[in-house]
């Protein structure tokens, strides 16, 4: 058996440090949705946090670089998660398509 490579090893890291933002009750059960509301909330909190660093603190190019490629992956975790609960509700026979969007802007804070 060969050595794994790498890349191999950081994906390996990376997805499980991703692995807590994975729902793992089924959709039709009643605790879905409030671990599917306890990934949403950390992953939303996680952001916020990510935004007022960049507005508050000095950062070098560096970390402003690993912010901003932090803040890319809440955006496909909250993606994740907003996929995840509009096919929750379709199987329940809700629609889904009201066609909001929330921007940055619609969740910025002022500290």
């Amino acid at each position: 058996m060969k050595n794994p490579g790498s890349l191999d090893i950081h994906l390996f890291e990376e997805m499980t440090q991703l692995e807590f933002f994975l729902v793992k009750k089924p959709m039709n059960a009643p605790e879905f949705w409030a671990e599917w509301q306890e990934k949403y909330g950390k992953a939303t909190l996680a952001k916020v946090a990510l935004k007022k660093i960049a507005k508050t603190r000095k950062l070098s190019h560096e970390e402003y670089s690993k912010l901003r490629t932090m803040m890319n992956v809440y955006d496909d975790i909250l993606k994740y998660l907003e996929q995840l609960k509009n096919t929750a509700l379709s199987v329940r026979g809700i629609a889904t398509n009201f066609n909001v969007e929330l921007d940055d802007e619609d969740i910025d804070l002022d500290f």
